[in-house]
C-alpha cells in the first residue's frame, strides 16, 4: 500500500469524520429526537440545502487529537465534489473517485492504489459527508454563539441511535445561522480520539471540470500502480 500504518489510519479517520465534512450532501431526517424541535429544524434546513447542491468545494483544516497516542496532528485540505465523484487533497495524499475507480495517490512515494468505490465504507464517502447524519441520529441543540469572525453560529450535537455500529459516540455540528451551511464538524470517538474539521471556505454549486476527477498517469512520471480491485 502507498501509506504506512499511521498514515492509512489517519486518512481513514479523516474521511470517515468528514468529512465528517464535505460529503452526502443528499436523504430524510426521520430519527431526530422529537423533544428538540430547534435542533431538528437546523438539521432539516441543512439537509434540504445539501440535497440541492449538485457540486461543492471546501478548503478546510483537520485536527486529530489523541491522548492515548499523544497525537495532535493538524493538516490543510481541499475537497471537490460533483455528484458521486470527488477529489480530496490532504497533505501529501490525493484521493480521486471518478465513479468507477478510486485512486489514492501518495506524493511522498509516487504510488497510486486503485480500488473499487463500491467497496468503500459509505461513511468514508466525501459525497455523503453531511447527509450521512440525516438518518439514524437523535439531535440536541447546544447554543448560539458568534464565531471568531463575528458570524453567528448554531451548535448542535448528534448521537447515533445504534451506537454499537459506530466507532464514535457524538458529532458536534456548527452551522452558519444566516446561511444554514456547515462551519465545522467535530467527531468524538469511543477510543478517546477527537477529529475536528473547520471549513475555511465553502462554495456551493461551483463549475467543476470533469478532468478534475480523472487520475492522469502522464502527470506522474514513474508512478507505481497498485491495483487492489
Amino acid at each position: 500500500m502507498a501509506f504506512d500504518y499511521c498514515g492509512r489510519r489517519y486518512l481513514r479517520t479523516m474521511i470517515k469524520s468528514t468529512l465528517v465534512l464535505a460529503a452526502s450532501l443528499l436523504l430524510t431526517f426521520n430519527s431526530v429526537a422529537q423533544d428538540d424541535p430547534k435542533s431538528k429544524a437546523i438539521v432539516d434546513r441543512l439537509m434540504t440545502q445539501a440535497k440541492a447542491w449538485t457540486s461543492f468545494e471546501a478548503d478546510f483544516t483537520s485536527r486529530l487529537q489523541s491522548t492515548k497516542d499523544k497525537l495532535d496532528i493538524k493538516q490543510e485540505g481541499n475537497m471537490k465534489v460533483k455528484g458521486k465523484k470527488f477529489r480530496l487533497v490532504l497533505d501529501k495524499n490525493i484521493i480521486i473517485n471518478d465513479g468507477t475507480i478510486m485512486h489514492t495517490y501518495s506524493t511522498a512515494t509516487n504510488e497510486v492504489t486503485l480500488s473499487d468505490p463500491a467497496e468503500m465504507d459509505q461513511e468514508l464517502d466525501p459525497s455523503k459527508i453531511f447527509t450521512q447524519y440525516e438518518k439514524g441520529f437523535k439531535s440536541q441543540f447546544v447554543e448560539e454563539k458568534a464565531g471568531a469572525d463575528g458570524v453567528m453560529t448554531q451548535v448542535i450535537k448528534l448521537f447515533p441511535l445504534d451506537a454499537t455500529k459506530k466507532a464514535y459516540h457524538t458529532v458536534v455540528l456548527t452551522v452558519d445561522k444566516a446561511k444554514g451551511e456547515p462551519r465545522s464538524v467535530q467527531v468524538l470517538y469511543k477510543d478517546g480520539n477527537v477529529v475536528t474539521y473547520t471549513l475555511k471556505k465553502f462554495t456551493t454549486n461551483p463549475t467543476l471540470a470533469d478532468a478534475l476527477f480523472v487520475f492522469d498517469k502522464a502527470r506522474y512520471p514513474g508512478v507505481e500502480v497498485n491495483d487492489m480491485r
